[in-house]
């Protein structure tokens, strides 16, 4: 698949979403990346479905929900049946926190939505490597999920470039999504160790120019 660039939320002005999503309209980014957050499985509380109500009604940007929490496997179904007809193209969980991936993954996939799967920093890839069966992308943590603005951490190269060699290996066709810390300075070396889908949020919307961002990390990222 062709690498292509999200823009994470979490990073973006909550009182002013209209402007910044008037913002991304005039940019090439493919999905927004909508982090839901529960307080238990992370350290942080974010966004839900009351925000998401409005949220797909005046967007045309596609919707990539990452669900870090501690029971997805009860919650995604909640949202697939109330935003299954609406602009979400991918929904994540993670590894660590869902007890039936199988089943999970049936789930979403038959409502036309793709199924990624999230491994955290200290999470090997041989865990995620047993489930490529059910997933359409893997997401590889580059920072301890749950807070913005966190420095990439060093060692994510290596696991990345080890999870894009296996898949080679295999011919797997199925995109690394990575996620955290991520900035202009680093998009290079992270699309190098293998990565195809880039997730930035105060890489993006720190910046003054959107446009003017995501063109040149687009330009890495290509």
């Amino acid at each position: 698949m062709k690498n292509f660039l999200e823009a994470s939320l979490i990073a973006a002005d909550f009182w002013n979403l209209e402007r910044e999503f008037s913002k991304l309209k005039k940019t090439k980014v493919r999905w927004i990346h909508y982090d839901i957050m529960d307080g238990h499985y992370v350290p942080n509380i974010t966004i839900g479905s009351c925000e998401l109500d409005s949220l797909v009604k005046k967007i045309s940007i596609p919707l990539d929900l990452h669900f870090m929490v501690s029971n997805p496997d009860y919650i995604v179904p909640h949202f697939i049946k109330r935003y299954s007809k609406k602009r979400i193209a991918n929904i994540t969980v993670h590894l660590e926190s869902t007890k039936n991936i199988k089943k999970l993954s049936n789930l979403v996939r038959k409502n036309k939505i793709g199924f990624g799967l999230a491994i955290n920093p200290s999470t090997p890839i041989n865990r995620l490597i047993r489930e490529f069966k059910y997933i359409d992308l893997a997401l590889v943590m580059t920072v301890r999920p749950g807070l913005a603005g966190q420095k990439i951490i060093p060692s994510s190269f290596k696991k990345i470039a080890q999870l894009r060699k296996y898949l080679d290996n295999k011919k797997i066709d199925i995109p690394i999504q990575v996620d955290g810390g991520i900035k202009m300075n680093n998009v290079s070396e992270l699309i190098k160790s293998g990565a195809n889908i880039i997730v930035s949020g105060t890489g993006i919307f720190g910046t003054k120019d959107y446009r003017k961002t995501t063109d040149k990390m687009l330009k890495i990222i290509k």
